[in-house]
Order: structure tokens, then sequence, then C-alpha cells
């Protein structure tokens, strides 16, 4: 193995979290039909998916050299990413028989959940920070699914999409092997051709203003000044969940619950045409569904929430990052809605939000500069602990919607005959601990919209947090009619 290079602000933001419990995987979970497999038993039954995946994985892991990167040093200063020169696929594959995934939602949430909520041993350098699911039925010899989970410092979310995009094209232009291959062929080497990109803040991406520090340093002493009461009055107290979050150390943990929700082909359709009569993306109705259905289910007369919307900065980077580079390239828009947000009609949220949106992505695409002084592992360390003391609830709360788009552009479909096609495909990832109280991340594919809704256990009122998803659908259904 060797070293590739120290992690960047962005990877130790979320190598940090592992540190103190706080955050779990990014996942993305596909619904396949492939080709027959056999009546075959536990072992030979891995040995399939093994024999299936092995050609395209190795495609794909010598494209992306984050598919090959441990880290060493994960709790010191010197952290760093160490490429493996191999790894052996069987170790990073696993296989579940079910009996119930395909008949109950229930199942395949807790599935995206338990994968959602994986941990890595980072003292391990064996085997990569990524690893498959499979779940099989007895009945169904030609239907999986595949959960892929990924620990964030190697990727961020449009990394999940990427992946399994090339994956897909990979599995349907493979020709399996009809002989069985030997345990030792599922050995992969990483491609030392391949450099690892340097990290997203030395790309030349936007560049924070003396006005922009300025303002920030002002904004947190005003908030750390002004009485309880005047603070109340400028700084309105925001939605941070039901339950105050557990703070003792030895017990804090993100533990994760996740709800997979389906916008069925009808309705997804109807959201993309009247969205386009209105003059916004498909993501701006899913926010406005989003606002609404919380306003119903938790809304008072006093009440303001943040929402926070994942920007992928690929673009702003300078050349511009290609986006099929895996890597965390991520900034973010804050928007917040106050008590007189539920005036606003459904199409008016969507067009506000959409334009705030548009106008301040290149700001977004800053958001990493203000971590930049922290120090690895102990200004970020004190920083999520801040968070307990800092708001009442024990978190900054809000609520996260990462919106991973469309999965295959026109362009990218592929074509027929397929010797794998795609059912369904759900993007998740961890509860945040020490913020958001609430997320959905969701992705188009098929020409209908897949979502997942998570929460940290305990965080949230569960009759409140199960309702949640299928009001949203609601929502969309009803204002896109």
């Amino acid at each position: 193995m060797q070293i590739e290079r120290a992690l960047g602000v962005l990877e130790k933001y979320q190598a940090s979290k592992y540190l103190n419990n706080g955050y779990g995987s990014v996942t993305c979970t596909a619904l396949l039909r492939h080709p027959p497999r056999q009546e075959q038993k536990d072992a030979t039954l891995i040995q399939f998916y093994l024999d299936q995946l092995y050609v395209p994985l190795k495609r794909l892991v010598e494209k992306h050299p984050q598919l090959s990167l441990a880290i060493a040093d994960f709790d010191k200063p010197t952290i760093h990413f160490i490429r493996l020169d191999q790894f052996d696929l069987a170790s990073i594959v696993s296989i579940d028989i079910q009996s119930t995934f395909w008949e109950e939602g229930r199942t395949l949430s807790t599935t995206i959940g338990n994968e959602t909520d994986r941990e890595y041993d980072l003292d391990d350098h064996t085997v990569p920070l990524w690893h498959l699911r499979i779940g099989v039925h007895d009945d169904k010899p030609t239907e999986c699914s595949i959960t892929l989970a990924i620990h964030h410092s190697i990727g961020d979310g449009s990394s999940v999409a990427i992946f399994w995009r090339e994956l897909y094209t990979e599995l349907n232009k493979n020709t399996p092997t009809s002989a069985t291959l030997s345990p030792s062929s599922y050995i992969i080497k990483s491609n030392p051709e391949k450099a690892l990109l340097p990290a997203y803040e030395h790309l030349e991406p936007p560049k924070l203003t003396t006005w922009d520090k300025v303002s920030l340093s002002l904004t947190e002493k005003i908030k750390s000044y002004l009485p309880q009461p005047f603070k109340h009055y400028w700084f309105p107290v925001e939605w941070a969940g039901d339950f105050r979050a557990v703070t003792d150390k030895t017990k804090a943990r993100h533990e994760t619950e996740i709800r997979a929700i389906h916008v069925n082909p009808s309705i997804w359709q109807q959201v993309c045409l009247v969205s386009k009569k209105h003059g916004v993306t498909p993501h701006a109705p899913i926010m406005a569904a989003i606002v609404s259905a919380f306003w119903e289910l938790w809304g008072t007369n006093d009440t303001a929430v943040e929402t926070w919307t994942p920007i992928n900065c690929r673009g702003f980077c300078n050349p511009p990052v290609a986006n099929d580079e895996m890597g965390n390239f991520v900034g973010g828009y804050v928007h917040t809605w106050t008590s007189s947000s539920p005036s606003l009609s459904f199409w008016e949220k969507a067009k506000t939000y959409h334009g705030r949106l548009k106008e301040t992505k290149y700001d977004g695409a800053k958001a990493v500069n203000y971590m930049a002084e922290l120090k690895y592992p102990d200004d970020f360390q004190t920083w999520w602990y801040d968070h307990w003391n800092a708001n009442p609830m024990a978190r900054s709360g809000g609520i996260e919607c990462s919106d991973l788009g469309r999965f295959l552009s026109d362009k990218q479909q592929v074509t027929n005959p397929l010797l794998w096609e795609l059912e369904g495909l759900w993007f998740a990832q961890s509860s945040q601990m020490f913020t958001m109280a609430l997320n959905l991340n969701c992705i188009s594919a098929n020409g209908q919209m897949f979502g997942t809704v998570g929460w940290q256990k305990g965080a949230l009122n569960e009759s409140k947090a199960e309702q949640f998803g299928p009001l949203v659908i609601d929502m969309l259904k009803k204002n896109c009619e």
C-alpha cells in the first residue's frame, strides 16, 4: 500500500464524525432483475454474484482511486489516505436470504437502514471503505437487491450515483464467465496509473471574501452577546426535533431510522410537467412538499425551520471537475422558513426556493472554507460537541433534502436487450447526530422518484415521522394534478 495524501477539509469533516459516533454511511440500494441463478446453497449463492460482479467492479476500481482507499492515523492530526495494492472482493460483499423483501416496504427500509448505520474499522487496512450487501429471495432466482455503503470521507451523494451508473453500464456489457472462478480470482488490484485528485479546497473553488468572513464573525458575536429573549427575536428558535438528543458521550450514537418511499410514474410525470410550466426544476416542488408536510405535522404559529440543500460543486472548481469523478465536492444552501411561510401557496414556496437556490449556489460552493482553520481532530470535536450546549435540543436541527436528480439521462440509457434491469433505486444517508433532525434523500429513475426519510432514533415522535414521507407524496400529487 502507498500513502496518497492528507485528507482535505471536507474529508476531515466526514472522518471526524467517526470519532464521536455521529454518522454511519452513505448508501444507494438497487432492485434488479438479472440472469437466472441456479438453485444454490449459501456458499455457491454468493459465488454466483461474485462471478457476475467481479469484472464490472474491477473496471470501476481501475477508474476510481477512491474505491481502493483506506484511512491511516484516523484519530491523529496526521490523518491521511492510503491506497491498497489489492483487496479481495469477497471480503466486502455480504449476502442475505430474505423472505419478504419485495412484499413489505418495512423490510426494504430495514435493509437500507442497517447498511446506512454501517461503521468501518478504520484500523483495518486490508479492505477499502465501501461494502456491498446483496438481498435475495428463494423464490425469485432472477431478482436481487444490492446496497452500496460507503464511508462519507471517500465520496459524496453524487459519488454513489456515479458508482451505480457505471456499474449498471458494466453489468450490461459484461459477459459472465461460464466456468466457476476460483476464490483467488476475486482479488482486485488498484490502478497506480490513476492519480487521486487533490482535495476540493486545492482545486480552486470559490474563495471567501473579506466581507464573508466579517459577516460570519459579526453574526456569531451578536448571537453570543444578545440576552436570550432578544436572541429569539432576532434569531428565532428553529425546529430541531421532538426530543432532546442524548448528550452522554458514552451512549450517544447516530442510530438511523429509515423509511423508503416511492412516487409512481403517473404522479412523477405530472410533477415534471407542471414544474416545467412553472419554470422550476422538479427539485423545487419536492422541497415545497417537504415544507408543507412539515408544517402540517410540526408547525405552530411561531415555528421556524431551516432546510439544507447539498450542492454539487464539481463545476465550480477551476478547471471544473468531471461529473463522473468520485470524491467530496459538496457545498450547501440554507433556506430559513419562518412562521409566514405557510401563507405562501405551494408554487410560491417552490418558486421562492428555486430562485434563491439558483442565486446562491456560488456562495454555497464557498461553504467548505469556513472550516479551513479547524485543526484535526481536536477543533472538529470541540465544534461538534458545542452543538450540545448551543442548542435547546442539543442539535442545530432542520431538514436536509439531498436530491441526486435523474439517475440516467437519455444519452446514458442502456440499450436493450439488458442482462440486468433496474427496478428501483433508493439513495439514503445516516442521521446527523449533532445537526439535522430529519432528512429526505431522493433520486429519479425509470420515470419515477425514489426516496428515503431518515432520522436519529429517539429524536422524533415516531408517529409523525412515519406520516412524513406519505404526506410529502400526497402534497406532490395534490399540487401537480
